[in-house]
């Protein structure tokens, strides 16, 4: 008797001398009960920064023995280092590439006007083609001449249909159309589209089928002309895009350096 009570004595000072408030490393499943235990114990503001902490990943070997504390600075230092060696290099790099896109956005939309002038559209065309089941719908045409000296496979437009100068349009939509083969230097040909009179745009869009006197208004606006190989011949959203591509390029770079100095000063490891 007095053997076995001795024994469960040695049992009870083993259990005693395991460390606590430090991560079980005995097993994965002792490990995952152990960080509930810990957060459990944890004000508010540490679990959440415990929690991010373990929510990146570690092998149970980096962890197991550690006291949250432990846990939080060993994350800290990770991000620290990957922010200040591999994140703000990255986006600082590419903040004079968007300066470049923009300085070369810009000069391509002085170039982009002269080329427009190289596109005379000519007989354009509104009508409401009827069907079998006698509803109509909007179909506008017109030709396009390439007196550019580029191969042009894709043009992108908006189109306004209205009464006249001033009117509200009854049709107003962007279209991508793609011509089945290049126009190429010198010829001209048939551009189509349908107008989805489900576009905002197009709201009022059954009241162009009386043709009002002096016929149809139209106002075409190209917005982008592709090469064969898509590449933009002119684009001219590409300075607002550039610009857009910029700022956000220097506001990555912004965030980056605040949380920098919020981890290095001790801060959460979340925000």
């Amino acid at each position: 008797m007095r053997r076995l009570v001795l024994t469960a004595a040695l049992l009870l000072l083993a259990a005693c001398g395991e460390k606590a408030g430090v991560i079980n490393g005995a097993s994965k499943e002792a490990a995952e009960q152990s960080i509930a235990d810990l957060t459990a114990t944890l004000p508010p503001e540490k679990q959440a920064d415990f929690q991010a902490a373990i929510d990146m990943g570690w092998p149970l070997s980096a962890i197991a023995g550690k006291t949250p504390d432990e846990v939080i600075a060993l994350a800290r230092a990770k991000l620290i280092a990957e922010l200040r060696d591999v994140t703000l290099p990255a986006l600082q790099a590419k903040v004079p590439e968007a300066e470049t896109a923009l300085e070369n956005a810009k000069k391509n939309d002085t170039v982009a006007r002269k080329f427009l002038n190289a596109l005379p559209l000519y007989s354009p065309e509104f009508t409401w083609r009827p069907a079998a089941d006698g509803s109509a719908s909007p179909f506008f045409t017109f030709n396009l001449k390439n007196e550019s000296s580029e191969a042009i496979q894709t043009i992108v437009f908006n189109l306004k249909i209205g009464a006249g100068k001033g009117a509200k349009p009854w049709i107003d939509e962007r279209f991508t159309f793609k011509f089945v083969e290049a126009v190429t230097t010198g010829e001209t040909k048939f551009v189509y589209v349908t107008p989805d009179l489900t576009k905002p745009g197009n709201a009022d869009a059954l009241e162009s089928r009386v043709k009002p006197d002096g016929g149809y208004a139209y106002e075409i606006d190209f917005i982008r002309v592709e090469d064969l190989n898509g590449r933009a011949i002119m684009d001219d959203e590409g300075v607002p895009k550039a610009e857009a591509a910029l700022q956000a390029a220097k506001d990555a770079v912004a965030a980056a350096e605040a949380k920098l100095k919020r981890l290095e000063s001790g801060g959460p490891l979340t925000p």
